[in-house]
């Protein structure tokens, strides 16, 4: 039986924020830019994307990991590790706290991820063991190239010997990454939970299979107007890499040492349309399911929602889903609370997008202002909630949903409320 969200000890909030991604290092650069409306989207720099139809990407082109770990750590780890590391030493700084204080036995970290070490260091070892045999390889490289190396490498960094885990859910992965941390901590057996996910497939392995899919944007001449959620005009995605992070802490814990509250994490819903490993349903049933058992979870009513951060990645068929299952669930309200995507200005990071919408969401409820959908011009019939096109918004939100839609029909939700220490859920 889940906890009682009655009981203030078994509440969850998150007290930090970190994001490492081409629109920017950071909460607060990460925010202003999404706010704004500042792509991070660019030409591909430093592999040949010539024979691509795609050639942009939300591309890292200034990161140094050494600012994060060890040099020699960092030689052996793949970009999807640095990106973690980075994006956790952000939040851990972000949430004020000192984590050397805390019990290692009731600190831990989830980490999520699609591809792992796939478009970096994966490539790298396969090189090298089809060069120059397996004695060319180091005795570490199976585990760095694997899904959990990014947990682990947090858990070293922070000596936590408390829970531990991976997801490789796809897109849904950040959102389950913290769903799982706080359930732990709801079921009490951590005081502190670092999530995150990352993802490093900007590569030329990694477009070159995407490309296969022709699941991209075919508009390379201003990268920064390619992607557009929910626009009539849109054609595909635009790959982006990187990673997020979040503090979550038992609310007590965090009110006891006087921690900033973003928001409290109160339910999380999954459903999978059991179809199709790439192709996606449209009719958003399965959606709407996620979104109805994150509600039913945080004990509220769709009454209680006041805005939708959505998965919007500029996919014809994604975006309507998440038009479609916000019409079933919240009936003709939907039409009166506004549906707004970051991914026009983020590009679309796979495992890390929950955790940049959540960083985004946490934002919206800190400064009730609610970050645009850009490059919206031409209003699609199947699209026609208000996307909040283009400029921010001031807007009032106690109450938010967070969605993600991954390859192969996997949908999530999360529900996120500003944190308020006498209510009950």
């Amino acid at each position: 039986m889940r906890p009682s969200l009655t009981d203030i000890r078994n509440r969850v909030v998150i007290t930090g924020l970190g994001v490492v991604s081409s629109t920017g290092i950071g909460r607060e650069s990460f925010w202003e830019a999404v706010r704004d409306g500042r792509s991070g989207i660019s030409h591909v720099e430093g592999f040949d994307v010539s024979n691509l139809y795609c050639r942009i990407a939300g591309q890292i082109k200034d990161f140094d990991p050494t600012q994060y770990m060890d040099r020699s750590e960092a030689r052996r780890c793949g970009r999807f590790v640095h990106f973690s590391v980075a994006a956790a030493e952000h939040a851990v700084e972000d949430a004020g706290i000192d984590l050397s204080r805390v019990d290692p036995f009731r600190k831990g970290a989830i980490f999520g991820t699609s591809v792992a070490g796939s478009g970096n260091i994966t490539d790298e070892i396969y090189r090298k063991y089809y060069d120059r045999g397996p004695r060319a390889c180091g005795v570490l490289d199976h585990l760095e190239m694997a899904p959990h190396a990014a947990t682990a490498r947090v858990m070293i960094r922070w000596g936590m010997k408390g829970p531990s885990g991976s997801v490789a859910s796809g897109c849904c992965s950040g959102l389950e990454a913290i769903a799982s941390g706080a359930n732990l901590l709801r079921e009490r057996e951590a005081d502190v939970m670092v999530v995150g996910a990352s993802e490093a497939v900007v590569s030329e392995f990694g477009l070159s299979l995407l490309a296969l899919t022709d699941i991209m944007t075919h508009r390379n001449e201003e990268p920064e107007t390619a992607c557009r959620p929910f626009d009539a005009t849109r054609d595909g995605i635009v790959v982006s890499e990187g990673a997020g992070a979040v503090v979550l802490e038992r609310a007590t814990y965090a009110m006891e040492r006087g921690a900033p509250i973003f928001a409290e994490v109160l339910g999380y819903g999954t459903a999978t349309e059991g179809q199709h490993l790439a192709k996606a349903d449209p009719s958003g049933e399965e959606l709407a399911n996620a979104f109805r058992q994150a509600l039913r979870e945080s004990r509220l009513s769709p009454v209680d929602v006041d805005y939708v951060c959505a998965h919007g990645i500029g996919n014809r068929e994604y975006d309507a889903a998440d038009m479609r299952a916000i019409k079933l669930v919240l009936g003709e309200r939907a039409y009166n609370i506004p549906v707004s995507s970051i991914k026009g200005t983020t590009g679309q990071p796979f495992a890390a997008g929950g955790t940049w919408q959540t960083t985004a969401a946490c934002m919206t409820l800190q400064t009730d202002t609610i970050a645009p959908t850009i490059n919206y011009r031409v209003p699609d019939p199947e699209c026609d909630l208000d996307c909040v096109p283009n400029v921010a918004r001031p807007a009032r939100v106690d109450t938010l949903m967070v969605n993600s839609h991954s390859f192969g029909g996997t949908h999530s939700a999360l529900i996120l409320r500003r944190f308020d220490p006498a209510a009950a859920a």
